[in-house]
């Protein structure tokens, strides 16, 4: 067991970068980190994993025990509100081809890619979750308040990489972390 540790406490926030092409060559290293990936400012963000267990009982002198457990769905999401209106977050969350200056709302079906999350942190270990297949979706509605900054709610769902996914030199890393891998090292 780990010892207790207040350098293991975190404050900081999350930038968000994808990539329409799926298992980018870049996602790796920092080059991947631009501002043609970058997601703008994201306001609140979490990692949501969801396993769903079946249980197997045997009986044991007339009574039920639990002797297996195992998981029989795993999901990974991760919802975000960002609130820079930009076009390009704008066409992603209205889902529409972006021409010009006009977003053709709900022209697209879901874009897969792939993204990575930088937690940045002023106190604490800084993360960096490499995905190198997901879809970013609308996840609510956008919230347009006079006294406060206009937010849009989306969601990253984190889908499994497998080796005919194509586009990536990297494609034995991804093959072994379908999911994609968390960094927890410090980055200088």
């Amino acid at each position: 067991m780990a010892t207790i540790s207040s350098g293991n406490y975190t404050v900081g926030g999350a930038h968000l970068y994808y990539s329409a092409t799926i298992g980018h060559v870049d996602l790796l290293g920092t080059a991947f980190e631009t501002t043609d990936h970058n997601m703008g400012n994201i306001v609140t963000s979490e990692i949501s994993p969801d396993v769903t267990y079946l249980d197997h009982y045997i009986s044991v002198n007339g009574k039920r025990v639990k002797d297996k457990i195992v998981s029989t769905m795993s999901s990974v999401t991760i919802p975000f509100t960002f609130d820079e209106m930009n076009a390009a977050n704008m066409a992603k969350f209205f889902m529409g081809d972006l021409t010009a200056s006009k977003i053709k709302v709900v022209q697209n079906e879901l874009e897969e890619g792939c993204a990575k999350l930088v937690v940045q942190t002023s106190i604490g270990r800084d993360l960096v979750y490499n995905i190198p297949k997901c879809t970013i979706r609308p996840d609510g509605a956008i919230s347009m308040n006079e006294e406060d900054w206009h937010t849009a709610p989306m969601v990253l769902e984190v889908l499994q990489y497998q080796a005919d996914d194509g586009n990536s030199t990297d494609n034995a890393t991804w093959v072994a972390a379908p999911f994609g891998q968390v960094d927890i090292s410090d980055r200088a």
